[in-house]
C-alpha cells in the first residue's frame, strides 16, 4: 500500500490510498467473511449495470448517481485498505474486544520481517512542503472520524425500520440495501481514518517526493485548455476534469480515474456554488441600496 496527497485546490486536499503488493492480494482474493460480501456485492452491480433486465438497470443507473454525491473525502477513507500484518507491532484493540489489554503484540510468524515496514506517502513537493505532509494527512483523516461515527449508527438504527419494505411483492427492499451500504461505507471510512491517523501518531511512514507527479500538475495549470476557477476567499482549482487522465498516469493508477473525476466535480461544484452565492448575495444588497436611496 501507498499513499498518495494530491491537491485539487489551493487548500483542499485529498488521499489516495493505491492498493500494492499484500493489500493488492487481499483485494483480489479476501479471506474475512466481510471482504467477501463486499466482493460479492460489487459483482452482483456490475452484473445488473450491463443486464438486460430494464428495473435492474435503472436501479444502478439511480444508485450511481446517488453514490457520486458521496463526498471525495469519504470515498478516500473507505478507499484505505487494511493493514498490511505486520506494519504495527501491535494489534488495536477492537471496541467489541473488551476482554483483553489495549494493545497485544501481533502472532511472531506475522510480524518477523515486517515490524520495520513503513508506507510510502507520495506528494508533489513544489506544491506542499515536506514538513506539512504529516499535519496533512492527519488532518484529513481526523476532521471526519466523529461524523463517520455518528452516521454509521444512524444508518444502522434505520436499517431495521425498512423491513416493511420488504414484505412488498416482485420490488426489493431498496431503501434498506441503501442504509446497509451506507452504514458498510461509514464504517470503513472511520476504519480507513483511524489506520491513518495511526500511520502518523507511530511513524510508520516514509516521504517520497513525486517529482512526476509535480510535473503532471504543472503542465495541467500551464495547459491553455485548463479552466481555472477562483472561490470568492481567493481558494483555486488546480485540477481539470479533461486533465485527469494524465495525472491517473503520472500516478501510475489509471484505475482511481473515476475517483479523481468525481473528487474534482465535487470541488469544481462547490467553488462555483459559493461563486454563485457571493454574487447573488452582492446583487440582494445592491438592490436594497438602489430602493433605499429611492426613499
Amino acid at each position: 500500500m501507498r499513499l498518495i496527497l494530491l491537491p485539487l485546490t489551493t487548500t483542499s486536499r485529498m488521499i489516495i490510498a493505491q492498493r500494492t503488493g499484500h493489500t493488492a492480494y487481499v483485494a483480489l482474493k479476501p479471506t474475512r467473511l466481510d471482504d467477501k460480501l463486499t466482493l460479492r456485492a460489487h459483482n452482483m452491480w456490475a452484473g445488473w449495470e450491463v443486464s438486460s433486465t430494464w428495473w435492474k438497470k435503472q436501479i444502478t443507473h439511480w444508485g450511481n448517481k446517488a453514490m457520486d454525491n458521496i463526498s471525495y473525502e469519504e470515498w478516500s477513507l473507505k478507499g484505505v485498505p487494511r493493514a498490511p500484518p505486520g506494519l504495527f507491532a501491535t494489534k488495536p484493540k477492537m471496541w467489541w474486544e473488551f476482554w483483553r489489554s489495549d494493545n497485544t503484540a501481533h502472532d511472531p510468524r506475522e510480524v518477523e520481517g515486517l515490524v520495520s515496514g513503513r508506507v510510502a506517502i507520495v506528494f508533489p513537493p513544489n506544491l506542499v512542503k515536506e514538513n506539512e505532509v504529516a499535519n496533512a494527512v492527519r488532518e484529513f483523516a481526523v476532521k471526519k472520524q466523529p461524523y463517520h461515527l455518528k452516521m454509521m449508527l444512524i444508518y444502522g438504527a434505520v436499517s431495521p425500520l425498512t423491513l416493511p419494505v420488504a414484505l412488498l411483492p416482485v420490488i426489493p427492499n431498496l431503501p434498506g440495501f441503501y442504509c446497509l451500504y451506507r452504514m458498510w461505507s461509514h464504517w470503513r471510512a472511520f476504519e480507513g481514518a483511524k489506520l491513518l491517523n495511526r500511520l502518523v501518531t507511530e511513524n510508520r511512514f516514509i516521504l517520497e517526493p513525486g517529482h512526476v507527479l509535480d510535473s503532471a500538475l504543472k503542465s495541467v495549470s500551464a495547459s491553455p485548455e485548463a479552466h481555472v476557477l477562483v472561490s470568492p476567499t481567493g481558494e483555486k482549482t488546480l485540477l481539470d476534469g479533461a486533465q485527469v487522465k494524465m495525472v491517473a498516469e503520472a500516478l501510475d493508477a489509471q484505475e482511481l480515474e473515476g475517483e479523481l473525476h468525481r473528487a474534482v466535480a465535487q470541488v469544481r461544484a462547490r467553488i462555483a456554488k459559493e461563486t454563485e452565492r457571493v454574487a447573488q448575495a452582492a446583487a440582494a444588497t445592491e438592490k436594497r441600496g438602489e430602493k433605499s436611496a429611492k426613499n
